[in-house]
């Protein structure tokens, strides 16, 4: 394991400029329990790994506490701009098993050497596993995921390992101050499209439930995922921001449209047999 494997960046965000990325997923193997279609990783996830392959691999908490303090040390150091200091990388986040310590040892840290905002992307799935919601509620910015009004465009987007649409709303529902991320996918053969699904009435009756901040409604620019028909941009911004108009309407929050001109080239670590 190489220290910018689990930190790299300062990447460009969308939402949070610069970011500082803090990858908690060995690159050997994707952990997570959705297999979205759309995944800029772009290959099958394990789901879930023991403690025993954490440790095989060199990802303990001992690297990466020592990685996330020598990135931190050397950004202050060299002045590097930062906005935002994010967990998100190649998994999802709140699976790794000492997250927690993580998120603590972030905070000491970065009060040390680089006192900027936290934030994390999350699939929303661990929400009432112990130490997860308390630990939430320290990082300053949480994005969850949902990419679907329905159980069935669940299913056909996110591809769920061992938890289900009903899981994910209900923990939702016990969150507060969070901002809710809306991946649009919409092609013109309609195969892939979530876009009706978004405005199902039990869809918007279960947002009018939930304590959330705004919603970010996005396309996908990424041409590199885990299925290939995902690859396709809309053709359309427009679509987004008539979508971004109804919810706006429907919930009385703010809908945030976020569009990507040109498929995007991130420096973001990969799997090794991707590299190139």
């Amino acid at each position: 394991m190489k220290s910018e494997d689990v930190v790299y960046g300062p990447v460009i965000s969308r939402r949070l400029g610069q970011s500082l990325g803090v990858n908690l997923t060995p690159l050997e193997i994707k952990v997570c329990n959705f297999n979205c279609g759309y995944c800029r990783v772009g290959v099958p996830s394990k789901g879930i790994i023991t403690l025993e392959e954490y440790k095989r691999l060199g990802w303990t908490l001992q690297n990466l506490k020592d990685a996330i303090t020598e990135k931190l040390k050397s950004c202050a150091e060299e002045r590097t701009s930062v906005d935002y200091i994010t967990l998100a990388g190649n998994g999802e986040p709140t699976l790794f098993p000492w997250f927690s310590l993580i998120v603590d040892h972030i905070l000491i840290e970065k009060s040390k050497y680089l006192n900027k905002p936290m934030a994390i992307f999350t699939n929303a799935t661990t929400i009432k596993e112990e130490g997860i919601s308390e630990s939430l509620k320290k990082i300053n910015r949480v994005f969850c995921k949902l990419d679907a009004g329905d159980y069935n465009t669940f299913n056909k987007i996110n591809f769920p390992l061992k938890t289900t649409y009903e899981e994910i709303i209900r923990n939702l529902m016990t969150l507060n101050n969070f901002e809710l991320s809306i991946a649009v996918i919409s092609n013109e053969d309609g195969r892939v499209s979530n876009y009706r699904s978004l405005k199902n009435p039990k869809f918007l009756e279960n947002l009018d439930k939930m304590n959330f901040k705004r919603i970010f409604i996005y396309d996908i620019d990424i041409s590199r995922t885990t299925i290939p028909i995902f690859n396709r941009k809309l053709d359309d911004r427009s679509r987004l921001e008539k979508l971004a108009e109804f919810l706006m309407k429907k919930t009385g929050k703010e809908v945030i449209v976020l569009w990507g001109p040109q498929t995007r080239d991130f420096n973001i670590p990969l799997y090794p047999h991707q590299l190139g």
